[in-house]
C-alpha cells in the first residue's frame, strides 16, 4: 500500500508541478518509485477501482506515448507534433496547441503503477480533488493532489487495463480551457481510447 501511495503521489506531483509554468514547458519530471517483481499481492492494492471490461492493446504506448493519438486525432483537435520524453516511469509525451505553445498536454502511461486505476483509487485521500468518471466507457478519475483546474490545469487518470492507466494532464493558459481544463482532458482521453481501439 505504501509504495502505491508513493507512486500516485508522485503522479500527482506530475500536475501540482505544472502550476508555476507559464512558458508552455513541462517542469521536470515526477519522482516514480517502482519496486521489482511488483504484483497485487506485493502492492497491497484493493482492486477498488471500477474493472475494465474492454481492455485496450496499449504495446504502442507502452514504448512511445505519443503513439497514444493518431495524426487525424491531433488534428482534430488542434494539436501539433507530440515529443517524446521519458521519465523514470517509462514513456511521456508533450503536445502543444498548434496555434498557441503556451497550451500544453501531457500523456504519461503510468508504468509504474501495476494495478491500473486501483492504485490511484488507492490513494485518493491524499489528493484535493477526486472524482470518478468515465471516458468512451471506460472508467477514469479526475484527480491531483492539489487543485489547480482553475489556472487551467486539470489531472485525468483513464484505466485502459486493469494493470495500466493513463495520466492525461491539461495544462492550458490561454483561451477556454485557462478557466475549464478538464472537458479538454476528457476530449483527449476519448480521442486516445479511438486511436488505441483502431490500434
Amino acid at each position: 500500500m505504501r509504495r502505491s501511495l508513493v507512486l500516485l503521489l508522485a503522479a500527482g506531483a506530475l500536475v501540482a508541478g505544472c502550476s508555476g509554468t507559464k512558458n508552455g514547458t513541462a517542469s521536470s519530471e515526477p519522482s516514480y518509485t517502482t519496486g521489482a517483481g511488483a504484483s497485487s499481492e506485493s502492492s497491497g492494492s484493493s482492486g477498488s477501482a471500477p474493472k475494465v471490461s474492454n481492455p485496450l492493446k496499449t504495446s504502442s504506448i507502452e514504448s512511445d506515448a505519443c503513439a497514444a493519438l493518431s495524426a487525424a486525432k491531433r488534428t482534430e483537435l488542434g494539436l501539433g507534433e507530440g515529443e517524446r520524453r521519458t521519465t523514470s516511469a517509462g514513456p511521456g509525451c508533450s503536445i502543444f496547441a498548434a496555434d498557441d505553445k503556451l497550451n500544453q498536454i501531457e500523456i504519461s502511461p503510468v508504468l509504474a503503477n501495476k494495478n491500473g486505476l486501483s492504485d490511484v483509487y488507492d490513494t485518493k485521500a491524499n489528493n484535493e480533488y477526486f472524482e470518478p468518471t468515465e471516458v468512451a466507457g471506460y472508467p477514469a478519475v479526475y484527480a491531483a493532489s492539489l487543485d489547480h483546474r482553475k489556472n487551467g490545469k486539470c489531472g485525468l487518470f483513464v484505466g485502459v487495463t486493469d494493470q495500466l492507466s493513463v495520466n492525461i494532464l491539461v495544462q492550458y493558459d490561454n483561451g477556454p480551457g485557462a478557466s475549464d481544463p478538464c472537458p479538454v482532458a476528457l476530449k483527449v482521453g476519448e480521442a486516445m481510447i479511438e486511436t488505441l481501439k483502431e490500434g
